[in-house]
Order: C-alpha cells, then sequence, then structure tokens
C-alpha cells in the first residue's frame, strides 16, 4: 500500500507540469516554439562541443543526432505527443495524392546519371544517421514544434517552424570549417523545411515525410549529379509547393 501511494502522489505533479506546460504552449504558441528551439539548440551545442574532443566530423555528428533522437522519444513520451505531432495510425492520414510530386523530385533526379559506388559498411551508417536525422528533424520541427505553433495559423506556423529548422543547422559551424556551407544548409533547410511543414500540415503524418528526408539526404551523398546544385533545384521546387499547399488554408487547433 505504502509503495502504491508513493508512485500516485509523485504522479499527481507530474502530470500537473505536463498540463502547465500545454497552457502555456497554447496561450504563447511563437515564444514557447522559440523557447523549445532554444533549449534544443543549447543542449546539441553542447553535446557536440563534448563529442568532437573525440570523435572526428562523422561521428561528432552521430552523437550529436543520437542525442537528439533520445531527446525527442522522452519529450513525446513525457507529453503523450506521439500522435498529435504526426506518428500516428494510417487511419488518420489524408491526401496522400500530395506525397507524388515531392517523391518525384527527391527520388528520380539524383538516379538519373546511376549512383557512385559505396562501401557496404558505409552505406550502413549513412543509412542509420540519415534514418536518425530524418525521425528526429520531422519529429522536432514538424512535429513538436510545428504543433505548438498550429494556434498561430497554418502558414504562419510553416514558416516560423521553418526558420527556426534552418537556424539550428547553426550548430553545424562546430563540426564544419567552411561557414559558407554551413549557410548554404541554413538556406537550404528553410526551403525543404517549408514544404514539409505544409505536407505535413495537409497529410496530417510524419511517417513518409521521414522516409523523404531520409532518402533525399542519402541521395545526394550517392548520386553521379552535382549535389550542391541538384539540391538547391529540389528544394526551391519543395519550398514553391509548400505555398501552393498552404494557399487559403484556415486555423485548425492542434491537438491536445
Amino acid at each position: 500500500m505504502h509503495t502504491v501511494s508513493s508512485v500516485s502522489q509523485n504522479s499527481v505533479p507530474e502530470n500537473l507540469r505536463m498540463s502547465a506546460l500545454k497552457t502555456i504552449f497554447r496561450k504563447h504558441p511563437t515564444a514557447s516554439a522559440i523557447g523549445i528551439w532554444a533549449v534544443l539548440f543549447v543542449f546539441t551545442l553542447i553535446v557536440l562541443l563534448i563529442a568532437r574532443q573525440s570523435f572526428d566530423q562523422t561521428g561528432a555528428g552521430l552523437i550529436g543526432i543520437g542525442v537528439q533522437t533520445l531527446v525527442l522519444i522522452g519529450f513525446l513520451s513525457a507529453f503523450g505527443w506521439w500522435r498529435a505531432v504526426g506518428f500516428n495510425h494510417p487511419r488518420e492520414w489524408r491526401e496522400l495524392r500530395l506525397l507524388w510530386l515531392p517523391a518525384l523530385v527527391i527520388l528520380v533526379p539524383p538516379l538519373v546519371l546511376g549512383t557512385k559506388a559505396i562501401a557496404g559498411n558505409t552505406l550502413l551508417i549513412l543509412l542509420a544517421g540519415y534514418l536518425l536525422t530524418g525521425i528526429t528533424e520531422e519529429g522536432f520541427f514538424r512535429g513538436v514544434i510545428f504543433q505548438v505553433l498550429r494556434p498561430t495559423g497554418a502558414r504562419r506556423a510553416a514558416v516560423i517552424s521553418a526558420i527556426l529548422f534552418a537556424s539550428m543547422h547553426l550548430v553545424n559551424l562546430l563540426i564544419r570549417a567552411n561557414p559558407a556551407i554551413v549557410l548554404a544548409q541554413c538556406v537550404g533547410a528553410f526551403c525543404d523545411g517549408l514544404g514539409f511543414a505544409a505536407l505535413r500540415y495537409r497529410t496530417n503524418t510524419l511517417w513518409p515525410l521521414v522516409l523523404l528526408h531520409m532518402l533525399h539526404d542519402l541521395l545526394l551523398q550517392i548520386t553521379r549529379l552535382p549535389a550542391i546544385p541538384l539540391d538547391v533545384a529540389q528544394v526551391t521546387i519543395l519550398m514553391i509547393y509548400g505555398f501552393v499547399l498552404l494557399r487559403k488554408q484556415k486555423t485548425v487547433p492542434a491537438a491536445a
């Protein structure tokens, strides 16, 4: 009896804290989204600073994304938001026809001239890293942050979440020597972030976006076409497509 009572008493304050945070999110969506981004940014910065002391660029990057994935799992579990942010059942998905254009843009051009030969172990590392990247970046930015921003309206939520997604890439200054490359990553992240936010809103799911995100990153590594011009063309199309999908969209209340 003593043990059951103790557990019950400990769970009540935790539930109240989660409820209080959700109330803050609803009342102050933009400030809350920026706050979540800031915590994630600082946390990732600290992890990368520590990891780069012992690992190379690839290793530090894998550790960083691995830790982010664990944080995402903890956050969604604590708030009970797995379904609400888009990690949901197929019966809740809608307008999947809207995925055809992004799929063609992401999958077809990189394969036109075939792919580079790549060692098996390197391919496994790329697959694992990009899968975690897809889950984490879609989960945080088109999931959690977009969810928090939904009361501001679909278009504003998409734009703000894309800006925060772009800004998150500034942590790459720690593991990349060339600031110009990092800046280009930020611009590209805004473009495809906006397109993917629109798709998340219209399709009501993250699962196809996780897959497309992973394949986009992977194919840019193994395509025989020049990766940077190809990526610029792809993300520009995705951004324009996102704006088209968000035209005249009304605000839809966020799930609890």
